[in-house]
């Protein structure tokens, strides 16, 4: 494994080694030994730490791209109306669901036109 990638990734987040270690639910010395070379992360670990920074596992072990770190684009309008949630251990209904759709373009709805709700 690339230990000097987990530093990378680490600083570029402004992150402590205790607070990804805490995140990854792995000991503070554990994670500094990572990061020195001195041990290697088992499969789940490598799973967590590349889940945490949005990288792959190629990333983590030797591929060479730069980091970038990108979030998921949803449309939640669509996902709203879509109902393969549940809420509150139930299954919104069709109406339900419009609802929730029309309350988040209420709130949201004039930003691309750069007015705010408050």
């Amino acid at each position: 494994m690339q230990n000097n990638r987990l530093r990378y990734l680490r600083e570029k987040e402004a992150l402590t080694q205790t607070n990804l270690a805490n995140a990854l639910h792995i000991g503070q010395s554990t994670y500094n030994r990572y990061e020195r070379g001195i041990r290697e992360p088992d499969h789940e670990t490598l799973k967590k730490i590349a889940d945490y920074f949005h990288v792959s596992l190629d990333f983590l072990l030797k591929h060479d791209r730069p980091y970038t770190r990108k979030e998921p684009d949803i449309d939640l309008t669509a996902f709203l109306l879509d109902g393969s949630y549940k809420i509150f251990s139930k299954s919104p209904t069709q109406r339900d669901r419009k609802k929730l759709a029309n309350i988040i373009a209420a709130l949201y709805g004039d930003e691309a036109d750069g007015k705010k709700h408050s």
